[in-house]
């Protein structure tokens, strides 16, 4: 929701930049607090690099194209979406490169991802279907569906190569790495006017999007990973897709958005699919 807030006042990537940078300060503040630098010394090569790798393909690239969606869809559909096509890229890269198991209830679940996504993705009014319109549903799509892969992808390298490592440990690698890839971005884009420079951003978007940071790149990526640790890649992401039930209300409220009966059906038939996917 606090992304969500700013996502027409901040372009993406200068978001994804604050973000990343609040969470780095919070994880290194625990990293030290904890003690938990002995076990960096320890790991291997292939560990540091995986983990600083998956956490540029998950929070710098998968979020960037997030937000960029945000911007196109709004919550109401852009978090069904992602939150739907993401477990469910999730598990089937766990069958092929981490062979979990397949239940009999994938071909089943997958069917109603995919038609509650259609649902999400189609519902407007007929008075909108104007070109430009079209044209912004398509690219919120796409940024949707891309970000869902990005977290994949990072979510199975995760639980592929984490080795020894705890999950603080773990972000405090992921986390100072997408930060590092986002800023070096800003950073050569500014130069040839592509992105607005840093100093535009306003104390008050500052505070909001920092506190995004802290919340969910911070503290939700130490719990996530503590969740990919006990449960799986392919569990953890299922779970994560309860979500929904409390970003839908909120946009809602909060962002004055539009809650239509067709969304709400495509969200219910997503989270049916999921949970059939799951069992």
């Amino acid at each position: 929701m606090l992304l969500a807030s700013q996502s027409t006042r901040l372009r993406p990537l200068v978001m994804s930049a604050v973000r990343s940078l609040t969470a780095t300060m919070i994880l290194f503040g625990l990293l030290i607090a904890t003690n938990g630098a002995v076990q960096l010394k320890e790991m291997t090569v292939l560990t540091g690099v995986s983990m600083a790798g998956s956490g540029i393909i998950g929070q710098a690239v998968g979020d960037t194209l997030y937000i960029n969606a945000l911007g196109f869809l709004g919550v109401s559909r852009t978090f069904p979406i992602t939150n739907s096509a993401y477990p469910f890229l999730t598990f089937l890269l766990a069958v092929l490169l981490l062979g979990e198991a397949v239940s009999w209830t994938l071909p089943i679940g997958g069917a109603l991802i995919v038609g509650g996504i259609s649902w999400i993705v189609l519902e407007q009014r007929r008075a909108d279907a104007d070109a430009s319109v079209s044209i912004e549903l398509v690219r919120g799509l796409l940024f949707a569906l891309a970000a869902a892969l990005a977290w994949a992808a990072a979510t199975i390298w995760l639980r592929g190569q984490q080795g020894d490592l705890n999950a603080l440990g773990a972000a405090s690698l992921r986390i100072p790495a997408a930060s590092a890839a986002v800023w070096l971005t800003i950073a050569m884009t500014a130069r040839v006017g592509r992105e607005q420079p840093v100093r535009q951003v306003t104390v008050r978007s500052l505070l909001v999007v920092a506190a995004a940071g802290v919340l969910g790149t911070g503290l939700g990526s130490i719990l996530f990973i503590y969740a990919v640790d006990d449960l799986g890649a392919a569990k953890t992401a299922f779970l994560t897709t309860s979500a929904p039930v409390f970003a839908l209300p909120m946009g809602v409220l909060l962002l004055g958005e539009r809650l239509t009966p067709r969304v709400l059906l495509g969200t219910l038939l997503t989270i049916a699919g999921i949970w059939l996917v799951l069992l």
